[in-house]
């Protein structure tokens, strides 16, 4: 369960910090630069958190493979 909380808070704080950086980017006209596929696996990961979280299912019995 503790597996749950840590992904959910460090996904959810560069979830933040990268909404933050586009916000910037593009008020300054910069060139966002962040991968999609990166950001599609980091909202993947803390969903999958967050349903862990909510139901309360440890890590390990949502994915198997990771445990």
């Amino acid at each position: 369960m503790q597996v749950n909380y840590l992904i959910l808070l460090f996904t959810g704080l560069f979830i933040i910090g990268t909404y933050i950086n586009y916000r910037y980017t593009q008020r300054k006209g910069m060139p966002f630069r962040y991968k999609p596929l990166f950001l599609i696996i980091v909202v993947v990961l803390f969903l999958v958190a967050l349903y862990g979280t909510i139901v309360g299912k440890p890590y390990n019995e949502i994915l198997p493979f990771i445990g």
